[in-house]
């Protein structure tokens, strides 16, 4: 995960053995441990709600759910938010990566102006908080987290916030990516934790393993041999001394004329269009989509420069560089990851061709994927004609069509109290009558 500092925005030139941790590729049908599951991969959203799914601009207000609270807390710059819809099942600690800050966390507004706001740490701070996980962040005293006193100090901040918040005796669990993750697989020995995730880390134990160890997910990109070596290691230990472990692969991902746009908010869709056109044009994907190298050996921003458009992309260049990390799948400088989505999965098979009428998965979570952006009206659109049009064809409307399944509609099945023209309506068949 990149940093934030202005120089940030100028252009630049074979099988596991049995005994090995269970290793999950990012995918919507495997099973894990209950809290990881809260943590990174059950269905959620990003930080906006379903009623008002407004992307975020550079210096413009968030969306309501965004209300961190910025303070100092035993002398340590935090941010942290309560869930809003109900109260607080249990607290999430989360550790930045070296030369990173809590601000990357939240998206920018009234309550945190200094906010930034990558995409891939909104969407974690996010998914905790519709899973009504309190989460606090706190800003490490150097560019990097200190293995040594820092875990003391944020073991009473993390403490004293919970006392203050009225978060006592709820389940903790801690999250770090890079020197986050080393940091808080020592706040685990050292603290009483529900669980913890090491992100883009193998993690630090010591000679001795620990005699109490909290559930634990390490997060990787398996690109990364060196860490996957060390990370099966510790995986090992841990497991030998009884404590459950899961892995789960970050894997890479083509980047699509859209891929940008969907993933940060703010961006529009033209504008990650033309960066995918530039490239494309200059050899940085393969045939199928696939970065060639990692982003930060790619010399993208001069392409842009070139092109003319490097002001337009400028504000975006930290989220953008974010996610050609993850795109290409390694943990260069520190790269986070989300896991995928119930709307993540909604999007695919629609977008591949999927009609609606397929089960009650579509049924339950299209509104949502539709309010966080990740499948379009157009896309909804066409599955329903497609769907339409199939069952004309199979006579579905043949005959009366009273006395047909389709009966039962007429005005009170229409989404809007007065019709729209024709050409609405073929638009958006599921609005209007």
């Amino acid at each position: 995960m990149s940093g934030t500092s202005a120089a940030s925005h100028r252009p630049s030139k074979p099988s596991p053995p049995p005994h090995a941790p269970r290793r999950l590729a990012l995918n919507l049908t495997t099973p894990l441990a209950p809290l990881a599951l809260l943590l990174l991969a059950a269905a959620a959203v990003f930080l906006y709600s379903l009623t008002s799914a407004r992307p975020y601009e550079s210096g413009g207000e968030a969306p309501p759910l965004s209300t961190p609270t910025v303070e100092t807390i035993g002398g340590a710059r935090a941010i942290w938010e309560l869930p809003a819809a109900a109260p607080a099942r249990a607290v999430l600690f989360v550790a930045h990566g070296c030369r990173c800050r809590p601000e990357n966390f939240w998206p920018p507004s009234s309550r945190c102006p200094g906010c930034v706001g990558l995409p891939e740490d909104v969407a974690i701070t996010g998914r905790a908080l519709r899973r009504r996980f309190a989460v606090l962040t706190v800003a490490s005293a150097r560019e990097c987290w200190s293995p040594g006193k820092e875990v003391n100090g944020a073991e009473r901040v993390i403490r004293s916030w919970a006392a203050e918040n009225g978060l006592e005796g709820l389940p903790i669990a801690a999250l770090g990516a890079s020197s986050g993750g080393y940091f808080v697989s020592r706040l685990a020995a050292k603290m009483s934790l529900a669980a913890v995730v090491i992100m883009i880390a193998e993690g630090a134990f010591g000679a001795q393993p620990p005699t109490v160890y909290p559930p634990t997910m390490f997060i990787h990109m398996p690109k990364d041999r060196r860490r996957a070596v060390l990370l099966e290691r510790n995986s090992k230990m841990l497991m030998k001394n009884g404590v459950e472990v899961k892995e789960l692969q970050s894997l890479e991902l083509p980047l699509t004329p859209t891929l940008l746009s969907e993933r940060i908010p703010g961006l529009e869709r033209g504008v990650s269009e033309r960066i995918w056109t530039a490239f494309r044009e200059e050899g940085f994907v393969d045939e199928k989509g696939y970065m060639k190298e990692d982003g930060r050996a790619t010399p993208w921003k001069d392409a842009l420069v070139k092109r003319g458009f490097w002001k337009e992309v400028s504000p975006w260049a930290d989220h953008i560089q974010e996610e050609l990390n993850l795109s290409y799948g390694t943990a260069v400088k520190h790269g986070r990851t989300s896991p995928p989505t119930t709307e993540d999965a909604v999007a695919a098979p629609l977008r591949a061709g999927l009609d609606l009428d397929c089960g009650s998965f579509l049924a339950q979570y299209t509104e949502a994927a539709v309010a966080v952006r990740k499948v379009s009206d157009a896309d909804v659109d066409a599955a329903l004609v497609n769907t339409v049009t199939v069952q004309m064809r199979l006579g579905m409307f043949d005959g009366d069509p009273a006395a047909g399944p389709f009966g039962h509609l007429g005005p009170g099945t229409c989404a809007r109290p007065r019709p729209r023209s024709w050409r609405s309506r073929r638009r958006g068949w599921a609005s209007c009558c």
